[in-house]
C-alpha cells in the first residue's frame, strides 16, 4: 500500500491529490496553480505513484534544473518509509553533468566528445560498463542490486566500480516506477527519442509530471534554437578546403561575407545556402579532421546544417554581436510546435507550479487543449505573505533619470526602520548601481555580481543568515530563482521595476508572430515572460507554509490590468512609503 508521506495532508493538498488521480484515470491532462510552501510536490508525487502502481504505469517527473530534483528524491523517501512497499526510483541528470572522465570540453560539444572517446575505446568507465556485445558486466549488476537512487548515489557507485554514471542512471531507470529527469528528457527532440529507447519508457504508459512548468515555454524555445559563430565557420571554411570539399568551402566563405559586413544585430536570409546533399560531404570533412579528442569546426557546421534544413518558416534568423564576436541564431518562436505532440502522447500529464497565473495563457502558450485547470489559492497562506505595488516610483525609461534617488531614499526608509534581511531585484546591474551610489546605507548591503563564482554566491547567502543584511540582485541573476534561504531569514522582498527584455529582433519578431496567432503580441512575447521572473523573484523569502515574507512591486505600473491579472487577488495598493503597512499587518 502505498502511504502519503507526511502524518496529515496540509491545506489544498487533498484537493491536488484527489485532481491529480482524477486526471489520471480519466488519462486527462491537468494544470495546477497552487503557491509556494503549501507541500504541492508531495500531493502530485503520492497521487501520481499510487495511480501508477494501480494501473502498473511508470511516472516521468521533470524538473528545469539538477537542484529542484532533490525535493523529489527526498519526498520519494518519505513514501517509500511510510509505505508497506518500496517503490524504486532513479534520478537521470545530463550526460555531462555525471561524466567521470576528466575534460575541458565546452557542453554544446560534449555529446560529440563522448561519442568520440567511446568508438576509440579511450573511456575505460564506459568499457567497464558493457561488453563488445553490448551486455552489462558484472560490476553493473552489483551497483544496481546496492540500493541506487539518486544521481548522487549513482555517482557514488560507479566512481568505486569504475563505471559510466549515466549509463549507470539509464539502466537504473529501466527497473523503476518513478524516472526524475531534466525537461530535455522529453521535450528536447535531439535527446528524447534515444532516452526513451534506452529507459524502455513508453509515454502510452507512462504519467509525465512536470514541475515549475511555468519554466517549460522558454526552456523548449531554448532546446530548438541554435547558433553557430563566425569564428567556426572561419574554421569550418578552412577545414573544407583542406577535405577538398571546394563545394562546401565557397557556400561557407558567402555566408562568412555577409557576417563581416553587418555592424550591427540584423536578419540575415541563409534559408536555402545548404542542401540535404550537404551533410554527406559534411560528415566526410568531420572524418577527414577528426582525431582523438579533436572535435573539427566542420561538426559543428554539419550539426548546425541539419537543425537548418528543417527549420520552421516562422523561425527567426539573425546575427547577434558581443564581446566574443559575431554568431548566426536560429531562434524558435512558438513552443508549442514542440510541447503539444509530446504531451499528448503521454498516458496523462500534470503540469504544476506556483507562477501559472493566468493558467489559460499558459495552456495556450503550449498549446494544450482540453486540459482540467486546478487553482488551489494562494489565499490558504495569505496571513503568511504580504504582497503591495509601491505607486510612488516607477522604473518607466523615460522617468529613470530622476526616479534613481526616489528609488534609494525609498530603499533606504526600508532599511532604516527594518533589521530583519531584505532583498532588493533590480532589472540591470546599471540600474541597480545607480541606486546603491544613492543609498545611505552601503555599510549594510551586498551587490550581486556578473558571472559569480559558486563560492561568492554561497558567501552572500550565508551572510543572509545574520540579521540586517541586504542584498542587492538582479531579476534573471543568480539569486532570483532556485536559491534556498533557511529559517525565513529574509522578511522582504523589493522587486525594484518592471524587468522588461531589453530590445532586440529575436524579441520584435516573437511579439509580431504572437500578433498573428493570438492578436496580443505584447502580451506574450514582453507582459508573460516578464512577469514570471518577477513572481519566480517574489516567492523567494516564502519556501515553506510557516515563513513570512512582505513582498515590495516597486513600479506603479503594476497597478494596471495587463499586470493585476497576474498578481494575487489580496495585493495591497500604496501611494506613499509601503512601510507603515508592513509594521501594521506585523511582516516586521
Amino acid at each position: 500500500m502505498i502511504s502519503f508521506p507526511f502524518k496529515s495532508m496540509r491545506g489544498g493538498q487533498k484537493d491536488i491529490v484527489d485532481a491529480v488521480e482524477k486526471a489520471i484515470n480519466k488519462k486527462d491532462k491537468l494544470i495546477i496553480q497552487a503557491s509556494t510552501g503549501m507541500g504541492k510536490t508531495a500531493a502530485v508525487l503520492y497521487a501520481s505513484v499510487k495511480v501508477a502502481k494501480e494501473k502498473n504505469l511508470k511516472v516521468l517527473f521533470l524538473t528545469a534544473k539538477h537542484t529542484h530534483q532533490n525535493i523529489v528524491y527526498e519526498t520519494m523517501k518519505r513514501i517509500n518509509a511510510a509505505s508497506s512497499e518500496t517503490i524504486k526510483f532513479a534520478g537521470i541528470n545530463g550526460k555531462r553533468s555525471m561524466c567521470l572522465f576528466e575534460n575541458a570540453v565546452e557542453p554544446s560539444l560534449f555529446i560529440e566528445f563522448c561519442r568520440a572517446v567511446r568508438e576509440q575505446n579511450m573511456c575505460d568507465f564506459y568499457s567497464n560498463t558493457f561488453t563488445k556485445s553490448k551486455d552489462v558486466k558484472s560490476g553493473v549488476v552489483q551497483a544496481l542490486s546496492s540500493g541506487i537512487s539518486d544521481p548522487k548515489s549513482v555517482i557514488e557507485a560507479a566512481k568505486d566500480l569504475e563505471l559510466c554514471p549515466y549509463e549507470l542512471s539509464l539502466l537504473n531507470a529501466k527497473q523503476s516506477t518513478v524516472v526524475v529527469a531534466n525537461y530535455s528528457h522529453a521535450f528536447d527532440p535531439s535527446v528524447a527519442l534515444g532516452f526513451s529507447i534506452r529507459t524502455e519508457i513508453d509515454p502510452g504508459n507512462t504519467i509525465l509530471v512536470v514541475d515549475e512548468a511555468h519554466n517549460l515555454p522558454s526552456k523548449i524555445l531554448d532546446m530548438n534554437s541554435f547558433s553557430i559563430s563566425q569564428r567556426n565557420l572561419e574554421k569550418a571554411y578552412s577545414e573544407a578546403n583542406m577535405a577538398g570539399y571546394n563545394d562546401i568551402a565557397l557556400k561557407v566563405d558567402r555566408i562568412v561575407g555577409e557576417v563581416r559586413k553587418l555592424a550591427k544585430e540584423s536578419v540575415i536570409d541563409i534559408r536555402d545556402a545548404f542542401a540535404i546533399t550537404d551533410l554527406e560531404k559534411l560528415e566526410e570533412i568531420v572524418k577527414f579532421h577528426e582525431k582523438g579528442y579533436n572535435i573539427p569546426a566542420a561538426f559543428i557546421l554539419k550539426n548546425f546544417v541539419e537543425k537548418l534544413l528543417s527549420a520552421k518558416e516562422e523561425d527567426i534568423i539573425y546575427v547577434s554581436i558581443d564581446e566574443k564576436g559575431k554568431r548566426i541564431n536560429v531562434n524558435s518562436l512558438d513552443p508549442a510546435d514542440y510541447s503539444a505532440g509530446v504531451i499528448d502522447s503521454f498516458y496523462s500529464t500534470v503540469l504544476m507550479s506556483g507562477t501559472f497565473r493566468p493558467v489559460e495563457m499558459f495552456s495556450s502558450l503550449l498549446g494544450i487543449d482540453g486540459a482540467q485547470l486546478l487553482e488551489v489559492d494562494g489565499d490558504s497562506l495569505k496571513s503568511n505573505r504580504l504582497m503591495l505595488i509601491d505607486k510612488a516610483v516607477t522604473s518607466k525609461f523615460t522617468a529613470r533619470g530622476e526616479q534613481y534617488s526616489k528609488i534609494a531614499e525609498e530603499i533606504d526608509e526600508l532599511m532604516g526602520k527594518i533589521t530583519n534581511n531584505m532583498i532588493f531585484f533590480f532589472p540591470s546591474y546599471f540600474f541597480m548601481d545607480k541606486v546603491y551610489q544613492g543609498s545611505k546605507f552601503k555599510h549594510r548591503i551586498m551587490r550581486e555580481e556578473k558571472n559569480m563564482e559558486r563560492e561568492k554566491k554561497t558567501e552572500l547567502m550565508d551572510k543572509l543568515s545574520y540579521s540586517s543584511s541586504v542584498l542587492f540582485a538582479v531579476i534573471n541573476g543568480n539569486f532570483s530563482e532556485s536559491i534556498g534561504i533557511k529559517n525565513n531569514m529574509v522578511r522582504l522582498i523589493g522587486i525594484v521595476g518592471v524587468p522588461f527584455e531589453p530590445p532586440s529582433i529575436k524579441l520584435k519578431a516573437m511579439q509580431m508572430y504572437y500578433d498573428r496567432k493570438t492578436g496580443n503580441g505584447f502580451e506574450y512575447s514582453q507582459v508573460l515572460p516578464t512577469m514570471i521572473k518577477v513572481m519566480q523573484a517574489a516567492g523567494r523569502g516564502i519556501r515553506s507554509s510557516n515563513d513570512m515574507c512582505a513582498i515590495v512591486l516597486m513600479d506603479s505600473r503594476y497597478d494596471t490590468p495587463v499586470f493585476r491579472k497576474y498578481l494575487p487577488n489580496d495585493t495591497v495598493i500604496v501611494e506613499k512609503s509601503p512601510i507603515d503597512i508592513i509594521k501594521e499587518k506585523g511582516f516586521i
